[in-house]
């Protein structure tokens, strides 16, 4: 399995939905609100690359009240 971290920039007024919503999405491990440059954090887990991408491209992005995001792959070491 791979994972990735995906940061998101949301609408304030719809933050809690927003994360209330992206805790349904099927690949997501976890979901946290954050303060700060990004307000979420989203941990996602897939059998490829090609499947993250589906994740975040189909998804998380269209979700109402999704502004922006930064996806950065997880590199699994020893």
């Amino acid at each position: 399995m791979i994972s990735a971290v995906v940061l998101l920039n949301t609408n304030l007024d719809a933050q809690e939905k927003v994360l209330e919503n992206i805790r349904l999405v099927d690949g997501v491990e976890e979901a946290h609100a954050l303060y700060g440059v990004y307000d979420l954090l989203i941990k996602i887990k897939g059998n490829s690359i090609e499947k993250l991408k589906e994740i975040t491209k189909f998804r998380i992005k269209p979700i109402v009240g999704v502004n922006s995001s930064l996806t950065l792959m997880i590199v699994q070491g020893n």
